[in-house]
């Protein structure tokens, strides 16, 4: 990965360097990059990483303090910087010398490796004061709690959160449960744990962080957990939420929503529950549901499966789809079902598509006819 990293840098130093030569050296050759206004020159370098950006500096004049007024600011440790010691001191110069009042429209900081948590917070403070709208951070580090409560977010539209901290049984960073994000709508989650707030009733073990988010379109959570998988439930509460997607680790945990204006679910793991939560009533049913993916671990044991009738109900609770899309695995467990063919199943009227990810394994005889009885004309594709 080193060596990968020098040749990508020297490669980028080349053609800066091919163009400062065309530009400057050769009499014949119009600089007509130059000549273009401002806006299109940033639209430009916003395509770059920061490092790149600044290293465009050097091409003429014209472009010399052109990175000072970046909105998209873009960090990637893996490509531009041989040690943290690098990216740690060049942010620090980049965030001091950029024009103070230049708003941050976009942040994306990729760092794998660990680093100190007050430069973490230093690149929050300074992207958060400038109206960020959408930030992207992958990192790694060795804090109990990602430091986003600390902030004030009301320009921040979308939020995607990767941890790269090691998958070696150290516990994960939690998530935050206290954060005001008034204009949220784009919320994406990755390798994060959630927790109860100290707050939170002892009448019930719900873990509730996302029905602050008012304004909440889109909710991708993967590969996160519980802190406490045994006793506590994740509760995803909200009115606006339209598209869901869960993606379970190894060690799944329960899950309940209440959503009512939910319009497509993509779940991958292992379903341990029913879909509705608590003081979900009549308008909490799900009636603006359209679309449906459905894949359990492809390694799912058949012999003495708990998921079939949990998958049944889930039927059910989803029964005004209009598109299903669900792994041969699933139909497996779906036909573990006794005497399926002879259950009264008046649902899934709706139901317009029905594709079937068969990932090399045979789709069951029978339950592709007891998904379609009420949806005859339904269009079936199967992917092998």
């Amino acid at each position: 990965m080193k060596t990968r990293r020098r040749n990508y840098d020297d490669d980028g130093k080349d053609r800066i360097s091919v163009l400062r030569d065309c530009i400057l050296r050769r009499p014949n050759c119009k600089d007509r990059l130059s000549y273009l206004p401002d806006c299109l020159l940033l639209e430009i370098l916003s395509n770059l990483n920061v490092k790149q950006a600044v290293q465009m500096s050097i091409l003429s004049p014209r472009w010399k303090n052109l990175w000072k007024h970046m909105s998209v600011v873009s960090l990637n440790y893996r490509f531009s910087f041989e040690t943290l010691e690098s990216i740690t001191n060049f942010v620090s110069q980049f965030l001091s010398l950029r024009d103070d009042k230049t708003d941050t429209q976009t942040l994306i900081f990729y760092c794998p490796v660990y680093i100190e948590s007050h430069l973490l917070e230093r690149i929050l403070n300074y992207t958060f004061s400038h109206h960020v709208q959408q930030l992207d951070m992958s990192v790694a580090c060795n804090i109990r709690q990602f430091p986003l409560c600390n902030f004030s977010y009301h320009t921040l539209t979308s939020l995607k959160l990767t941890s790269c901290n090691k998958l070696d049984g150290s516990p994960r960073p939690l998530f935050p449960n206290s954060l005001i994000l008034p204009a949220l709508t784009h919320l994406s989650i990755g390798l994060f744990a959630f927790h109860r707030s100290c707050t939170t009733s002892e009448d019930h073990n719900d873990v509730e962080p996302f029905s602050v988010f008012k304004s909440l379109n889109t909710l991708i959570i993967q590969l996160c957990n519980v802190r406490n998988p045994l006793e506590d439930t994740l509760f995803i509460s909200s009115v606006s939420l339209a598209n869901l997607t869960i993606a379970m680790p190894s060690n799944a945990y329960k899950f309940k929503l209440c959503t009512p204006n939910l319009c497509s679910f993509e779940f991958l793991g292992k379903p341990l529950q029913n879909l509705r939560g608590r003081n979900c009533n009549n308008s909490c049913s799900f009636s603006s549901f359209k679309h449906a993916k459905i894949r359990l671990p492809f390694g799912t044991v058949l012999a003495n499966c708990p998921f079939p009738p949990i998958l049944f109900n889930w039927l059910v609770e989803l029964a005004l789809m209009e598109s299903l899309t669900i792994s041969s695995k699933t139909l497996q467990i779906l036909n573990l079902i006794p005497d399926s063919w002879k259950i009264d199943f008046p649902y899934l009227h709706n139901l317009k598509l029905l594709k079937i990810e068969t990932d090399g394994l045979s789709v069951p005889n029978g339950i592709v006819d007891f998904l379609l009885q009420n949806s005859p004309s339904a269009k079936k594709v199967i992917k092998y």
